[in-house]
């Protein structure tokens, strides 16, 4: 029932994609052959934008349907990471029972963080300064800033700890303090062990209700929105501005296809002297599953089976690291978090400086350690990290909402390569612990 759902939900998204691409190209081939007229009753219907004064008298369908499921998603944005990263957190107190295994995982993890935003802000920059990223072009007033936020990376480090948690949780332009919030009340909940148990039962029910409401919104609204979006993009826009969108998911799919076929195997040739295209090679079909259901849990089960009979990983390895590493270990979101922050400031005419980068990466790495592993959460919480590194103005979050519509190939790649890492991970860990059998891994 569950693969049928997934099947079902991808195949709406891909039929929603190519329609949307296609009438929305349609509408603006013939845009310019419309008398004004024309366009005007077509623009009022559909497309208008109706909290301006030229909506007054407009309907703006599409327009009315794309920003209820962007403000509904913005919605869960607060609670999804407060929740999240509460429950990721608290559930490190099971480290202990590992010792040292849970030290060199969660090192593991960081390093590969570290690695993989270094590298996304590097090809960021690059494509940045080849001039790859054009600015969009729309009504001046879209691109007024709301709030403004100072480079001094000092600053930002004052603002990360809020002097008022209720304010904090109030806005979604203070996702840094937000963060540093749930990780107090996480690392609490876990020193504190037994003696908290209501809360603790408290904060992972709720996670489970935005969980919920996510999988309610991404499942049945999302290709209705994703249809939406695309057209009316293409027709306000045309065709010019929305092929910027494709350069993003261009450079991102290349940046996580690379770290895939480079990083793991050199992490597992260093860690094991065994040849890393074995281990590639057998990680293909949990990869094919993950890319099929941009999703990390799904592949969990034959992942975990890989590890342990074709990989020579301890099973006691690999039962702590799998499902923590499919909680918090998520490199290629982290990735996609850089490379899209970079573009949207970019295309909103705004500089992004090497503060900029160390901000989004310490946002990225907090951010996807809070992700659920449920299809476009990654997407989701973008949000979090462009808001988090001072982008926050109109035209950010129109570009945000053009990206989230069309970021179901970047998904796919990176859920594919976060499922990798979690499996290396895995082999590096059991071989540090001396419980790696490389007979079964070589075979």
């Amino acid at each position: 029932m569950v693969e049928k759902k997934r099947k079902s939900f991808v195949k709406r998204m891909v039929t929603a994609l190519i329609l949307g691409v296609i009438l929305g190209i349609v509408i603006s081939l013939l845009k310019p052959s419309m008398s004004p007229a024309t366009w005007d009753i077509l623009n009022k219907i559909f497309f208008q934008d109706i909290t301006v004064s030229e909506g007054r008298n407009a309907i703006g369908l599409f327009y009315i349907i794309q920003t209820v499921f962007t403000n509904a998603l913005k919605l869960a944005i607060v609670p999804m990471v407060f929740f999240s990263i509460i429950m990721s957190v608290c559930g490190m107190n099971d480290m202990r029972k590992l010792g040292r295994i849970a030290g060199k995982t969660i090192i593991t993890f960081v390093l590969f963080y570290l690695v993989a935003c270094f590298f996304a802000a590097v090809v960021s920059e690059l494509v940045i300064n080849m001039g790859l990223y054009r600015e969009f072009v729309v009504d001046s007033l879209a691109a007024d800033v709301t709030e403004a936020e100072t480079s001094n990376i000092l600053v930002t480090i004052v603002n990360a700890v809020p002097d008022n948690m209720i304010s904090a949780l109030s806005s979604n332009n203070k996702m840094l303090a937000v963060i540093t919030c749930s990780v107090i009340i996480g690392v609490s909940i876990a020193a504190m062990e037994d003696k908290i148990k209501v809360f603790k039962v408290f904060c992972d029910e709720c996670s489970q209700i935005v969980q919920k409401f996510l999988d309610f919104l991404i499942i049945v609204c999302s290709p209705f929105s994703v249809f939406c979006m695309i057209t009316r993009t293409f027709a306000i826009y045309g065709i010019d501005q929305v092929s910027n969108i494709f350069s993003y998911i261009l450079v991102t799919i290349i940046v996580l296809i690379i770290y895939l076929l480079v990083a793991y195997p050199i992490a597992i040739g260093a860690a094991t002297r065994c040849n890393p295209f074995i281990f590639m090679k057998k990680m293909i079909k949990v990869a094919i599953i993950a890319f099929g259901a941009a999703a990390s849990a799904p592949a969990l089960p034959l992942n975990r089976e890989t590890c342990v009979k074709e990989l020579g990983c301890s099973e006691e390895i690999t039962d702590f690291v799998l499902p923590v590493g499919m909680t918090i270990n998520m490199n290629g979101t982290a990735i996609m978090h850089i490379i899209g922050a970079a573009f949207i400031a970019t295309c909103a005419g705004l500089e992004v400086t090497p503060m900029n980068y160390l901000t989004m990466t310490l946002l990225a790495i907090a951010a996807s350690m809070g992700t659920p592993a449920i299809p476009a959460a990654g997407s989701v919480m973008l949000y979090a990290v462009l808001t988090g590194a001072g982008f926050n103005t109109e035209l950010c979050t129109l570009i945000y909402s053009l990206v989230l519509a069309m970021n179901k190939p970047c998904e796919m790649v990176l859920t594919t390569l976060n499922v990798v890492g979690d499996a290396a991970t895995t082999v590096i860990v059991s071989t540090s612990e001396k419980e790696f059998d490389k007979e079964i891994y070589n075979s």
